[in-house]
């Protein structure tokens, strides 16, 4: 088969994996984390898209767990912060936010427990 023709197969499968790609790191580049006073809020380029309420955090701590509601934009274990929420199906709920030392600072701020 001529270079051409095989272009021509793969260009659809070459345009869904670029599609792909530029979907998932628009959604990354966009997703941002926020505490205020009553809510821990998941931003999608400044609109809250899931908020757990503060009451509903049992503690905090910096591990991952299996099953779990997570929003991730790093891959890197050093940026976890689970929130163990006292109701809902997944109770753990799974955030990395750039700085997350200081994330769970502003956590513990608010009255929440933090685990070692």
């Amino acid at each position: 088969m001529p270079p051409v023709e095989l272009l021509v197969h793969l260009a659809p499968l070459l345009a869904a994996i670029t599609f792909a790609v530029l979907l998932t790191w628009a959604v990354c580049a966009g997703m941002s984390f926020a505490v205020d006073d009553a809510h821990v809020r998941v931003l999608m380029y400044g609109r809250s898209v899931r908020k757990v309420p503060l009451a509903d955090i049992e503690w905090a701590d910096r591990r991952w767990d299996f099953w779990n509601e997570h929003y991730a934009v790093s891959l890197r274990p050093s940026r976890v912060v689970r929130l163990r929420r006292r109701t809902g199906l997944f109770r753990s709920f799974i955030i990395t936010p750039p700085d997350a030392d200081g994330f769970i600072g502003r956590l513990r701020e608010r009255g929440v427990t933090i685990r070692p």
